[in-house]
């Protein structure tokens, strides 16, 4: 049987996106996990917490501006803070996860740089979620076609790890993602080197952000947004599955990848995310 799809909707502003992202980092490189095997197994059965096995599943990183999607769906830009005490728990309960997780160090209250302008971090990966060969044609300024698709192991594990560290240049290091040097920093330590990219050589850093702010990459970022409100997300992390059903939230990753196991017995009318005739 062939590996099931999932597609994982976030933006750089949300903090629960974060923890997911670590999740399937893990997942995919386990070496990269700090804890213990021992450690690791005190989080099995913790929903927003345990490490999930993708060898059934290919995993589709989908960047997204998520201030796009509240505006589209009418609602608060930031909904988690508009109610004070809300707000505090978002970070206790982000900082207390990535603790569990062998990451600390994430703030426990409201930064000054929070949110951040992420539309130059969320257009480089969408350009790097469409593979080495899109990225070195648009350098040569050749035509490629858009993928959308998931990408082999060894470059899906090179956006993991990306995406884990722009998150981790926010929230933690406390760095301006909106930079284009801390972008090109971040790129070459770990997108540029060849070993990441099992051989494929790909542009530097700086020529990097300078391809993310090509017509071209800004439109296949704006489109993948407009995708996303096509198929009513309204929140991220959020998960999209083949058949096009959807789940919101870290705690709700396990569910995305168990949803082909059951979906031959599952009959939900009333909600679906897949507009006729589209992928997810």
């Amino acid at each position: 049987m062939s590996p099931a799809t999932v597609s994982f909707w976030f933006e750089y502003a949300s903090p629960y996106s974060m923890v997911t992202a670590l999740r399937l980092l893990y997942a995919l490189s386990p070496k990269r996990m700090p804890l213990s095997q021992a450690a690791a197994s005190l989080m099995r059965g913790s929903p927003s917490c345990e490490i999930p096995d993708l060898s059934s599943t290919n995993i589709v990183f989908r960047p997204i501006s998520l201030g796009a999607v509240f505006k589209a769906v009418g609602q608060l830009a930031l909904p988690n803070m508009a109610v004070p005490i809300k707000a505090d728990y978002l970070f206790h309960d982000v900082a207390r996860s990535m603790d569990t997780l062998g990451q600390p160090g994430f703030p426990l209250q409201k930064q000054a740089n929070w949110p951040p302008n992420s539309a130059s971090a969320g257009r480089m990966t969408w350009m790097l979620a469409q593979g080495t060969d899109y990225i070195n044609s648009l350098n040569a300024e050749s035509q490629v076609p858009v993928s959308g698709q998931a990408l082999d192991l060894a470059q899906t594990k090179v956006v993991a790890e990306w995406v884990w560290r722009v998150y981790e240049a926010q929230f933690i290091s406390i760095e301006d993602i909106a930079s284009p040097e801390v972008l090109a920093k971040l790129w070459d330590l770990y997108v540029y080197q060849p070993s990441k990219l099992d051989g494929r050589v790909v542009p530097e850093g700086l020529k990097a952000v300078e391809l993310a702010q090509s017509d071209a990459v800004k439109g296949g970022f704006k489109n993948s947004t407009q995708e996303a409100i096509d198929h009513n997300l309204f929140g991220a992390p959020s998960f999209t599955t083949e058949d096009g059903d959807m789940y919101w939230g870290n705690d709700r990753l396990f569910d995305a990848l168990f949803h082909h196991n059951v979906q031959d017995t599952q009959k939900i009318g009333g909600f679906c995310t897949k507009p006729k005739g589209a992928n997810l």
